[in-house]
């Protein structure tokens, strides 16, 4: 099952190379000749990798039409007098795009919603350009060169199928008139659904403002229904606004609560690391003892003036700051010192029975993380070595003089 992804890339490219070989094949005049049987035995490689995949499966079953058209597709169709008969049948395996793109999780959508209009477009455009020149081109007429009569036809087949249709090529004869007609009804078609996937990649590209301003408008009617004072709503505002700027609109624990508790895990550990570590607590231990601490983290906002916890509270918590100011006010409200990203406080919570001897106070927009204090004594019990460390140091927090 490991070269399924390698098989369906190879069958995707023969089916863009039969879907690009095909009007060609039909255009050319004369017999079969080299290239024909050469291309032949190409389909006919790509059939078995298509025969291949099919049977990996375990539902597999020859009752089914695309199996036949398969094991059609390995006779010599062109020397039976059928030329390109194994284009017609390959050029389906196009539509094996999106399973393809299904073997590679880690794209974006974006790139999975455009790959498939991307590669099958040309086709499109080319096969409308070969057959505009096997009904003569139009006004424009045959050309001498080639190359010049394949351009000139692209450029119809594009005017045309966008709908703008400078009228400078047009049709002359009922076949190219009915044939120009064709073409139009599928321009609306194909240009339609082109619209509507960039209109809807748009709309994704933006939807977590639209997410964020539907929160806005909801927060909104409820203090207009409730009188809310308008100084209140300037708070309730600028904290919406400050949401949006740094996440987007979206709580990182809203976003992770749906992940499995392994990624959770490892997302923890990559943002919040270097966080943890800076905790002269936390230097001598284990990386899988801090990854453990780090899945205990929870995310906290702070408002500015917001009090983190107040001198005389129980100490059952220490602080990390991510971002945004903090700062360490004493029994007089004086600033003992100022935090900013990737300190650390109140680590004394964890080895210690005694309450804070000092507040602490949002400066700005805090983004903290948060360890209890209860969490925080439930993962050492795990390492038995850390947390008779972790003892010993309380002792001495209690009764300096046993040191």
């Amino acid at each position: 099952m490991a070269r399924a992804p390698v098989f369906r890339l190879l069958l995707v490219l023969s089916a863009l190379l039969a879907g690009g070989f095909l009007p060609l094949r039909l255009l050319r005049e004369g017999g079969v000749g080299a290239w024909d049987t050469a291309f032949d035995g190409v389909m006919s490689a790509s059939a078995l990798l298509a025969l291949r995949l099919r049977f990996s499966q375990p539902d597999a079953s020859w009752r089914t039409i695309g199996a036949w058209l398969d094991v059609l597709c390995l006779l010599p169709l062109s020397s039976l007098g059928l030329n390109a008969g194994s284009d017609l049948l390959m050029i389906r395996h196009v539509w094996q795009i999106r399973p393809l793109l299904d073997e590679f999780p880690a794209l974006q959508p974006v790139v999975y919603r455009l790959v498939p209009i991307g590669l099958t477009l040309p086709l499109l455009v080319h096969g409308v350009a070969c057959g505009w020149i096997a009904l003569g081109s139009g006004t424009a007429g045959p050309d001498p060169d080639a190359t010049t009569e394949y351009v000139r036809a692209l450029y119809w087949a594009f005017t045309t199928l966008t709908t703008v249709g400078y009228g400078d090529i047009s049709a002359r004869t009922s076949a190219q008139m009915l044939f120009a007609s064709g073409v139009q009804v599928l321009g609306v078609a194909v240009f339609g659904f082109v619209l509507s996937n960039v209109a809807s990649l748009i709309a994704r590209m933006d939807a977590a403002r639209e997410h964020h301003m539907d929160s806005v408008e909801r927060i909104e009617n409820f203090m207009r229904s409730n009188r809310i004072p308008q100084a209140l709503r300037s708070e309730v505002r600028t904290y919406y606004h400050y949401l949006w700027k740094h996440h987007r609109g979206y709580h990182d624990q809203s976003l992770l609560s749906d992940l499995p508790a392994k990624i959770q895990a490892d997302l923890s550990f990559f943002i919040n690391r270097s966080i943890i570590e800076k905790v002269p607590l936390f230097r001598q231990a284990g990386s899988e003892l801090v990854g453990d601490l780090m899945a205990e983290l929870k995310p906290r906002i702070y408002a500015p003036g917001e009090k983190v916890f107040r001198s005389g509270d129980a100490g059952d918590s220490i602080y990390f700051v991510q971002s945004g100011q903090v700062e360490i006010l004493g029994t007089g409200e004086e600033t003992i010192a100022s935090l900013a990203e990737g300190a650390c406080f109140g680590e004394m919570a964890l080895v210690s029975d005694r309450p804070r001897n000092a507040t602490a106070r949002a400066q700005t927009y805090c983004n903290l993380y948060v360890l209890s204090k209860a969490s925080f004594e439930r993962v050492i019990r795990a390492y038995p070595d850390f947390r008779r460390e972790i003892e010993q140091m309380a002792v001495k927090r209690r009764n300096p003089e046993a040191a």
